[in-house]
């Protein structure tokens, strides 16, 4: 139980306050949109290249055994989820522009505000290792997003691979864990004052994110709650975990290294899923809905994974 104090408790009252902040109008108008945009294009980003290249020259010479093995294993199950949320979103007869946005809520989890602070603190866990893994995850997130969001904008057979691909370079996540798995792989570091100021841009993603992601979550439109909603939220909180604890145990992946896996199949929806689906013309509602929702039960989940691993 220790650990659920101690990793989720600071993680959901940063959020709390986040929420708290934005009921009591603490943040005029545009602040929030602002906030959020420095922790996409900033702060995110500085940690996570910060956070490679701080591996050092020759860190990254190898590739262990072990990296391959949950890497596939968190790549093989969340690609598994995506086609799994395709086709309950045909199964349910959502309308096209929802597919995308179901398929989204369905396996895209959270990873750069709420994996990535219980993970980087998880006793015995080394940040780069953490950042090693999560950053090619984050890329497969927006990959399959993007893709998702598109085919069902423009319908099957319709996709215009320019908009996909133009959509993919626009993403910050994805340039920082390209830039930083590069740098970690051949060692290179910055000047000492660049160094420093990367790392003091990454310290301020985590508590910033978290502050954010609360008020966020206050301001979503959720309306009125819709059973697809509830499929996805299932779908994200009980079967990517279930999931994950079924391919480790068919890989042989025990402790630690098992535990990484769940923690990061366990995370809620991504906040990202609501903008994106919001700018390419998804279903809004369905997004905040499974937000927001997920996040609640998400919060469940993550305190019995870490109460036991703990």
């Amino acid at each position: 139980m220790r650990l659920v104090y101690e990793l989720l408790g600071p993680i959901f009252l940063l959020v709390a306050l986040g929420a708290a902040l934005q009921r009591g109008g603490f943040f005029g108008a545009g602040a929030l949109a602002c906030l959020n945009r420095l922790c996409y294009w900033v702060a995110l980003p500085g940690l996570i290249v910060a956070s490679l290249m701080r591996g050092g020259p020759g860190a990254g010479s190898g590739w262990a055994a072990w990296e391959g093995d949950l890497l596939g294993v968190l790549g093989g199950v969340t690609v598994a989820l995506a086609v799994a949320g395709w086709l309950v979103a045909s199964a349910l007869r959502l309308e096209w522009r929802a597919r995308g946005t179901f398929t989204q809520a369905f396996f895209r989890g959270n990873l750069a505000f709420v994996g990535l602070p219980i993970l980087l603190k998880f006793p015995g866990l080394e940040p780069e290792r953490v950042l090693l893994l999560l950053a090619p995850m984050m890329i497969l997130y927006n990959l399959l997003s993007v893709l998702g969001l598109v085919v069902s904008w423009q319908g099957a057979g319709k996709v215009s691979w320019r908009t996909v691909v133009a959509e993919w370079f626009r993403n910050p996540i994805l340039w920082a864990s390209v830039l930083g798995g590069a740098a970690y792989s051949r060692g290179w570091v910055l000047p000492a004052p660049l160094d420093e100021t990367a790392v003091l841009i990454g310290k301020m993603a985590v508590p910033l994110a978290l502050v954010t992601i609360g008020a966020v979550l206050t301001s979503l439109p959720t309306g009125a709650w819709c059973r697809s909603a509830w499929v996805a939220m299932a779908g994200k909180t009980l079967l990517s975990p279930l999931a994950g604890w079924a391919a480790a145990g068919m890989f042989g992946i025990v402790g630690l290294d098992r535990m990484l896996i769940l923690v990061a199949l366990a995370c809620p929806t991504a906040v990202a899923s609501y903008t994106m689906a919001e700018a390419m013309g998804g279903d809004e509602a369905l997004a905040a809905q499974t937000v927001v929702g997920s996040t609640a039960g998400s919060a469940v989940v993550l305190a019995v994974l870490l109460a036991w691993g703990g």
